[in-house]
Protein backbone atom coordinates (compact mmCIF):
# COMPACT_ATOMS: atom_id res chain seq x y z
CA UNK A 1 0.00 0.00 0.00
CA UNK A 2 3.01 2.09 1.22
CA UNK A 3 4.34 2.52 -2.88
CA UNK A 4 0.37 3.31 -4.22
CA UNK A 5 -0.22 -0.59 -5.50
CA UNK A 6 -3.89 -1.32 -6.73
CA UNK A 7 -6.18 -2.97 -3.85
CA UNK A 8 -7.62 -6.54 -5.34
CA UNK A 9 -9.59 -8.92 -3.25
CA UNK A 10 -7.91 -12.38 -2.31
CA UNK A 11 -10.60 -13.94 -4.61
CA UNK A 12 -9.01 -12.68 -7.82
CA UNK A 13 -6.89 -14.98 -9.36
CA UNK A 14 -3.67 -12.16 -10.26
CA UNK A 15 -0.77 -10.94 -9.93
CA UNK A 16 -0.39 -7.33 -9.14
CA UNK A 17 3.45 -5.66 -9.86
CA UNK A 18 3.99 -2.35 -8.10
CA UNK A 19 7.04 -0.23 -9.41
CA UNK A 20 9.10 0.99 -6.50
CA UNK A 21 11.07 4.26 -7.35
CA UNK A 22 10.70 3.69 -11.15
CA UNK A 23 12.49 5.75 -13.50
CA UNK A 24 9.34 6.92 -15.75
CA UNK A 25 6.84 9.08 -14.25
CA UNK A 26 4.24 6.44 -16.58
CA UNK A 27 4.47 3.65 -14.61
CA UNK A 28 1.90 2.24 -12.75
CA UNK A 29 0.92 -0.59 -10.79
CA UNK A 30 -0.32 -3.47 -13.48
CA UNK A 31 -2.73 -6.36 -12.40
CA UNK A 32 -2.18 -9.35 -14.57
CA UNK A 33 -4.27 -12.92 -15.15
CA UNK A 34 -3.10 -15.52 -13.28
CA UNK A 35 -1.89 -17.51 -16.37
CA UNK A 36 0.56 -15.06 -17.58
CA UNK A 37 4.71 -15.45 -17.08
CA UNK A 38 6.13 -12.00 -16.70
CA UNK A 39 10.02 -11.64 -18.02
CA UNK A 40 11.53 -8.39 -16.91
CA UNK A 41 15.70 -8.82 -18.49
CA UNK A 42 18.43 -6.55 -18.64
CA UNK A 43 18.96 -5.88 -22.43
CA UNK A 44 22.54 -6.96 -24.03
CA UNK A 45 23.24 -3.38 -24.87
CA UNK A 46 22.47 -2.09 -21.55
CA UNK A 47 24.83 1.02 -20.00
CA UNK A 48 25.15 -1.08 -16.65
CA UNK A 49 23.94 -4.07 -14.50
CA UNK A 50 20.85 -3.95 -12.79
CA UNK A 51 19.19 -5.57 -9.60
CA UNK A 52 16.15 -7.22 -8.40
CA UNK A 53 14.75 -7.45 -4.62
CA UNK A 54 11.58 -8.62 -3.39
CA UNK A 55 10.24 -7.70 -0.44
CA UNK A 56 13.17 -5.45 0.15
CA UNK A 57 15.06 -8.23 0.93
CA UNK A 58 17.95 -10.18 -0.87
CA UNK A 59 18.99 -7.78 -3.57
CA UNK A 60 20.51 -9.71 -6.62
CA UNK A 61 22.86 -8.09 -9.32
CA UNK A 62 21.51 -8.78 -12.99
CA UNK A 63 23.84 -8.61 -15.68
CA UNK A 64 23.52 -7.43 -19.33
CA UNK A 65 21.40 -10.44 -20.53
CA UNK A 66 19.95 -11.44 -17.37
CA UNK A 67 16.27 -11.98 -16.94
CA UNK A 68 13.79 -12.81 -13.96
CA UNK A 69 10.92 -14.95 -14.60
CA UNK A 70 7.51 -13.87 -12.50
CA UNK A 71 4.63 -16.46 -12.06
CA UNK A 72 1.40 -17.20 -9.99
CA UNK A 73 2.86 -19.77 -7.34
CA UNK A 74 1.40 -23.18 -7.39
CA UNK A 75 0.84 -23.17 -3.81
CA UNK A 76 -1.59 -20.54 -2.91
CA UNK A 77 -1.49 -18.83 0.61
CA UNK A 78 -4.24 -20.06 2.70
CA UNK A 79 -6.16 -17.67 4.73
CA UNK A 80 -8.14 -18.43 7.95
CA UNK A 81 -11.51 -15.90 7.45
CA UNK A 82 -13.58 -15.59 10.93
CA UNK A 83 -17.15 -14.91 8.61
CA UNK A 84 -17.26 -15.05 4.67
CA UNK A 85 -14.16 -14.49 2.87
CA UNK A 86 -15.11 -11.02 1.45
CA UNK A 87 -16.82 -10.05 4.65
CA UNK A 88 -13.31 -10.30 6.49
CA UNK A 89 -11.50 -8.58 3.48
CA UNK A 90 -13.26 -5.23 3.53
CA UNK A 91 -13.99 -5.23 7.44
CA UNK A 92 -10.20 -5.46 7.17
CA UNK A 93 -9.96 -2.46 5.00
CA UNK A 94 -12.81 -0.47 6.28
CA UNK A 95 -10.54 -1.18 10.22
CA UNK A 96 -7.47 -0.16 8.29
CA UNK A 97 -7.54 2.33 5.99
CA UNK A 98 -10.64 3.74 7.23
CA UNK A 99 -12.73 2.99 3.93
CA UNK A 100 -16.12 3.57 3.35
CA UNK A 101 -15.98 5.66 7.03
CA UNK A 102 -17.68 8.61 7.67
CA UNK A 103 -17.88 11.23 10.90
CA UNK A 104 -21.34 11.50 11.71
CA UNK A 105 -21.91 15.48 11.55
CA UNK A 106 -24.53 17.03 13.91
CA UNK A 107 -27.37 17.97 13.39
CA UNK A 108 -28.17 21.68 11.98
Amino acid sequence: MAAGGSVVHPAVPSILVTPICPHVLSFRSMIFPDHVVLRCYVPEDARTHASVAFDGKNRQELERGDSVHIQMSRYPVPTINKGDHSSDWLESLKRSFNFNGRTRQKPL
